[in-house]
């Protein structure tokens, strides 16, 4: 830690009496700098699944399958593991309590999540067995009698056979006969069963070997559906959370791939985004759809969230806020709608009991989680357990009968429905204040992540959750010291508040690596802007000429303003008009441009927008000046004799281009006929009202200067242009 600092985070915990382990958890070392290490993870089921992609279990198969409770393991399918997430799982894992401390309060996986997310059996009886010693004969039988297939002598390791000799075989025999009996049948069952018990719910850190152990347990097609194999994947997978969470372990084993989809499901910042389904593998009539977790066999996004990086993952949960936690996932219309082996066991989600796993004894306390029931939390009891518990196994134990061992525990387990643990419905959010969150930041490890321990040149991510931590601690310290001071405080009392605001605010900046701050003065305000400081920016006319700037005022909010008859305070022009400066055609506002036609009256249209001038040809040049003083810069020496119909153009931006004099005298007198080519104009002949009584086309044209969509002028331009080359 940075000597220069005299304020250290304290992570916690305050209190002792809880987490008594705290010196040899895997969070005391990471918070020292001695260890970032990546867990590794262990299974062997990488063979399993691209046996049954290629080869999909047969029907007869998985309807034995299906029975004795595995069915929803083959039908969730296996998910990518990534050891980051699990690591950063671990080091919030606490084997006194069992439970996650996260900055929100206590959370853990339940036989509600085991049962909901993989439809493994919780209600039965508990995995337990008699260890008798065996040789590799005996065990050669064994196979022989329950899987159909005898495995040489080099197969076998102690009570454990090679995963590689088992995938040889069922390489060599995928699929079945159509003459196979009902003992094949069973036998194929067993081989799947077995490699997905010891192979993905309970395995081990051996390394490419499967236990031996639980294939007896197999013998009796009709028994195996009554033990509770959700329980005992749940305590086989407590177990490693408690093993890997100390600071001596390197990898961890048990079913991850659980553990990994309950993160999903409860942690936002966690969680992937599903974008869409992936082709289920071949489905059977006649058989249930698959559990809840089956719904992350999908191709996901990380769009929003990270994957394996533990830095991101540790300051994430550091930082993670009440809303950042889904503390009820499986509302009840979800679970009704699930198929009915993934909430037969209803009844004691809730048990307060131990559960087993051959040698492995845990304990499932739902009481220090009642808001993942949507219950009230309280205070928790503890539960008298040894919290070394995990540091037992199977080794020097031989010809033990694991059913006398765990007698003790195994009475609470049978009698397990009068342990399942109650209280209010919760129907307000949690509060910060809430008698269980202010003791439970008291015995928590609330921070993992160290802000000092970082080197000031660090590649990649740099976590801030705790440098965020520090500065909210400072300042609520300096909050509830300004409250004790009253209304009324006296000189010394401010004096010495004003010397720990100045002491603790630069210790603070020391600690989370801003010192230099207090040489300068904290100059964090706008300075206050004069709305005549303030200029729009200036809008270039592109493609769309007049068009293109209707468009873009009418997203702005910015109709065109019409004014026609009903503009009341419009100046009217004087039938003796002469071109004088007195009526000044061309004060132009450059935020503004006209256009007008002759429907009904003469129409003005008005919208807010910058323009780049127009540079008009040489024999109609007007003068650049935005205002105009006579009517002689617009058309030189020539004058028209009436402009009875024009209105008074009091701004525009653009000069209005004049063509000829010929269309001018057309503005003086809508009788006048021009030349136009098109054949329906010609028969209407003179008449410049059409049966509505609306102008008819040919004299919408003589008035209107029709603008060109390319550029800033005006399309009676181009036809000029052509005459003249004619």
């Amino acid at each position: 830690m940075a000597d220069n600092s005299e304020y250290k985070l304290d992570p916690g915990p305050l209190e002792l009496d809880v987490l008594t382990g705290q010196l040899t958890h895997r969070s005391q070392d990471i918070w020292e700098g001695s260890s970032n290490m990546i867990l590794n993870t262990r299974r062997e089921d990488g063979n399993f699944w691209k046996l049954v992609e290629k080869y999909p279990i047969h029907p007869r198969v998985l309807e034995v399958i299906r029975l004795c409770g595995l069915y929803g393991v083959y039908k969730a399918n296996r998910p990518a593991i990534d050891r980051s997430l699990i690591t950063a799982l671990v080091e919030r894992w606490r084997p006194e309590t069992h439970t996650f401390h996260f900055r929100t309060g206590e959370a853990t996986v339940t036989l509600q999540d085991v049962e909901v997310l993989y439809g493994l059996p919780v209600n039965g009886d508990p995995v337990l067995g008699n260890e008798t010693i065996k040789t590799i004969g005996d065990w050669q039988n064994i196979c022989q009698r329950l899987l159909g297939f005898i495995p040489s002598r080099e197969d076998f390791k102690t009570n454990s056979l090679k995963v590689a000799a088992f995938n040889a075989y069922m390489l060599s025999q995928p699929e079945l006969p159509n003459t196979a009996t009902q003992d094949m049948i069973n036998q194929k069952a067993r081989c799947y069963m077995f490699w997905m018990i010891a192979g993905m719910l309970m395995a081990d850190t051996s390394g490419g070997y499967l236990k031996l152990m639980y294939l007896p347990m197999l013998e009796d097609i009709d028994k195996i559906g009554s033990y509770s194999w959700g329980s005992a994947t749940l305590a086989y997978l407590y177990h490693f959370l408690c093993k890997a969470s100390q600071t001596t372990q390197n990898e961890i084993a048990g079913f991850l791939p659980l553990l990994q989809i309950w993160a999903w499901e409860r942690v936002t910042v966690l969680s992937p985004q599903i974008v869409a389904k992936k082709d289920a593998r071949t489905a059977f009539v006649d058989f249930p759809r698959g559990p809840h977790a089956t719904r992350w066999f999908a191709h996901l996004s990380w769009t929003n969230t990270t994957k394996h990086v533990l830095k991101v993952y540790r300051d994430a949960l550091d930082s993670m806020i009440e809303e950042q936690f889904i503390w009820e996932p499986y509302p009840d219309d979800l679970i009704e709608s699930l198929p009915i082996y993934c909430h037969a066991g209803r009844n004691i989600w809730r048990v307060r009991v131990p559960i087993f796993c051959w040698n492995v004894v845990e304990v499932h306390l739902p009481d220090r989680v009642m808001r993942q029931f949507g219950l009230q939390q309280a205070i928790p009891t503890p539960f008298p357990f040894d919290s070394t518990h995990f540091r037992h196994d199977r080794r020097g134990r031989p010809n033990t009968n694991w059913e006398l061992e765990h007698a003790q525990w195994l009475s609470l387990w049978n009698q397990r429905l009068q342990y399942s643990c109650d209280a209010p419905v919760n129907h307000e959010p949690f509060r910060y204040d809430d008698p269980y969150l202010i003791w439970f930041r008291r015995i928590t490890r609330l921070v993992i992540g160290n802000p000092n321990s970082r080197p000031q040149s660090q590649q990649g991510y740099v976590p801030n959750s705790t440098a965020y931590e520090t500065m909210v601690r400072h300042i609520h310290s300096m909050v509830d010291e300004a409250k004790t001071l009253g209304d009324n405080p006296s000189y010394e009392a401010l004096y010495m508040f004003r010397k720990m605001v100045r002491d603790q605010g630069s210790d603070c900046l020391k600690y989370v690596h801003e010192a230099d701050r207090v040489h300068v003065s904290a100059d964090y305000r706008r300075d206050m802007v004069q709305p005549t400081q303030l200029h729009p920016p200036v809008r270039r006319r592109g493609k769309g000429g007049v068009a293109g700037r209707r468009e873009r005022a009418v997203e702005r909010g910015q109709a065109h303003v019409e004014m026609d008859q009903a503009t009341e305070n419009a100046q009217a022009v004087p039938e003796d008009y002469q071109a004088t400066s007195d009526y000044n055609i061309g004060s132009i506002s450059r935020d503004y441009t006209h256009e007008f036609t002759q429907a009904s009256n003469m129409t003005y249209q008005l919208s807010q927008t910058d323009i780049t001038p127009y540079v008009m040809p040489q024999n109609l040049q007007i003068s650049s000046h935005p205002s105009f003083s006579s009517l002689e810069n617009v058309v030189g020496n020539y004058q028209p004799q009436n402009f009875e119909n024009v209105p008074n153009f009091t701004s525009s931006p653009v000069p209005m281009i004049i063509e000829t004099p010929d269309a001018i005298n057309n503005l003086e007198d809508p009788n006048n006929q021009v030349d136009d080519n098109d054949p329906k104009d010609a028969n209407e002949g003179d008449d410049t009202n059409n049966q509505d009584g609306e102008p008819s086309r040919r004299e919408k044209r003589k008035i209107k200067l029709k603008p060109c969509g390319t550029g800033g002028h005006y399309a009676i331009q181009h036809v000029k242009k052509k005459k003249s080359k004619e």
